[in-house]
């Protein structure tokens, strides 16, 4: 059985009641069964009852999941000793104790092995569709089928059939681990500490005495008590630990059962025996909301302190990244100026070189040039990366791309280009960043072009709502379809750096730069060959109004 839930955090290796001995945890679950069956008993055998809740199986139901299958026969013959010794201190014969033991034992064993089998029992039921479905195996599944079993053993013994024996059986059952099993099942994998914790806690003792005493009091006054036992353990779940609220579900059934018991609660007109199972209903739905939200906010609680130590450690790696690019970037930097630096002194040097030595030569101060290029991008880039919004402001994009123009002056020169420009307006961002944009984006345009072919490159820009669309056209080699998902990708190349220079940074850091400034870029085949860029850019304040 698979549970269609988020996988929870990783599990201790063994539950605090899965390393107790087995002798003592047997005694101790026969001690408590006997407890928690003599409170059913007296709370279900008054005269007038209506209320027939067992919490007893709950407790073995948690024992039995968190204990290896070796120790289960041990364990229920402490359950079977404890029913026969509850029964016996009511006044039943050994004859009618015993006989209820074979369906008590077959709904116990059905729902630890249905919890064990779908891993709910290591889960600690953190989350509400953990404890959803512990609550569906063992409160429902489980029980349908020791009800039955009771109809077959205890009915003749008792002359009772389907509305008798089979329904309060079930109803009783249900209402039972409901309300004790998530209690117990925290309980057995994190120890008594876990409610411990709470005897010092005077906001829970509040609550407990608020629970107790409202489902008291609408008991005694009100028509349709059960909505308002609800109001305690839903504030009881956003302020208490999980705990907290399986202790106060816990205490409120055991009210109601009380109530219901002792006829505090007068029971409605019922026309017909099987119409009590309304009451239940209302007693489930009085009591389960609470121990669900408790389990979603404990889990939401859980997930975002991962978070933040996802979130930590997600820093550190990234101060760690940055102080190593800011290394390269700068300690790098003063071997390669001082490869470049002698490599230009032997190129004018009097003694001429020959061919073969002038062409390394050559070789060395490109490759040189090349790394410099790419510490200045891996900078830039890590730069970007630390995810800091700059201060913005309004952002001339003309002369944004004039700076650009400056700065790839000797490249356009060399190439022949031609560029043109419409008038571009004005952008909400930060200008140093913008114009690393429109020159990464000039660069681009500059380089990728056939071999003797002078690049054409055309500037445009228009309005689209509160944003501004910034267009750079040119008519080089273009970008196929199937390339398109890897170019804004860092050190993504589409050519060989023998036929294209380049860091394979360059558009990745236009990408982050138009993040950063909360807009967009794509590229598409523009009219008459080479590629179309586009950049939509927050416009600026004052051309929005």
């Amino acid at each position: 059985m698979t549970v269609p839930s988020t996988p929870p955090p990783p599990a201790p290796a063994a539950s605090w009641l899965a390393q107790q001995p087995l002798v003592p945890t047997a005694l101790g679950l026969a001690l408590a069964y006997i407890a928690a069956a003599v409170l059913s008993l007296e709370l279900s055998r008054q005269p007038g009852s209506v209320a027939s809740i067992w919490y007893a199986n709950a407790l073995a139901v948690a024992a039995l999941a968190h204990r290896p299958r070796r120790d289960w026969p041990a364990l229920l013959l402490a359950v079977t000793l404890a029913i026969a010794t509850a029964n016996a201190l009511w006044g039943d014969q050994l004859l009618m104790a015993l006989s209820f033991t074979p369906a008590n034992l077959a709904e116990i064993s059905l729902a630890a092995a249905a919890l064990r089998r779908a891993g709910l029992h290591r889960s600690g039921i953190v989350s509400a569709a953990t404890l959803g479905w512990a609550l569906l195996l063992a409160a429902l599944a489980a029980p349908l089928v020791s009800a039955t079993l009771a109809l077959l053993t205890v009915g003749p013994l008792i002359g009772q059939g389907l509305t008798g024996l089979w329904l309060p059986w079930l109803e009783g059952s249900t209402i039972g681990v409901l309300s004790a099993l998530p209690l117990a099942l925290l309980m057995a994998g994190e120890g008594p500490q876990a409610v411990r914790r709470l005897a010092g806690n005077a906001l829970a003792w509040a609550l407990l005495c608020a629970a107790i005493g409202a489902t008291l009091l609408a008991a005694a006054y009100l028509h349709y008590p059960m909505v308002f036992t609800t109001l305690p353990l839903i504030t009881a779940a956003v302020v208490l630990p999980l705990a907290g609220t399986y202790l106060l579900t816990l205490a409120v059934s055991i009210t109601l059962a009380a109530a219901l018991g002792s006829g505090l609660l007068p029971a409605p007109p019922l026309s017909a025996a099987w119409q009590q199972v309304f009451i239940y209903v209302a007693i489930a739905a009085a009591l389960l909301p609470g121990h669900l939200l408790a389990a979603t906010l404990h889990e939401l609680r859980r997930s975002q302190q991962r978070l933040a130590q996802h979130s930590d450690a997600l820093r550190r790696a990234n101060d760690g990244l940055e102080q190593f690019v800011h290394f390269a970037a700068h300690d790098l930097r003063e071997p390669l100026n001082t490869i470049a630096g002698f490599g230009s002194l032997l190129r004018e040097e009097a003694q001429p070189l020959d061919d073969a030595a002038r062409q390394h030569l050559a070789l060395m101060l490109r490759g040189t040039e090349r790394m410099r290029s790419l510490l200045d991008d891996m900078l830039a880039f890590a730069r970007l990366q630390q995810h800091e919004a700059p201060t913005m402001g309004r952002v001339d994009l003309d002369q944004a791309l004039q700076s650009a123009r400056d700065a790839l002056a000797q490249q356009v020169a060399n190439s022949g280009a031609h560029i043109t420009s419409a008038p571009l307006g004005h952008v909400h961002g930060h200008a140093a960043m913008l114009q690393m944009l429109l020159q990464n984006l000039l660069s681009n345009a500059l380089k990728f072009v056939d071999a003797g072919e002078a690049p054409q490159v055309a500037f445009s820009a228009f309005d689209d709502g509160p944003l501004r669309v910034l267009q750079v056209r040119d008519h080089g080699i273009g970008i196929s379809a199937d390339a398109v998902s890897r170019l804004f990708k860092p050190f993504q190349r589409l050519h060989t750096r023998r036929r294209y220079e380049g860091s394979g940074l360059g558009l990745a850091l236009a990408r982050r730069i138009v993040e950063v400034h909360g807009g967009s870029i794509s590229v598409t085949p523009a009219e008459g060959g080479g590629s179309c860029f586009t950049v939509r850019l927050p416009r600026a304040a004052a051309e929005v109004l």
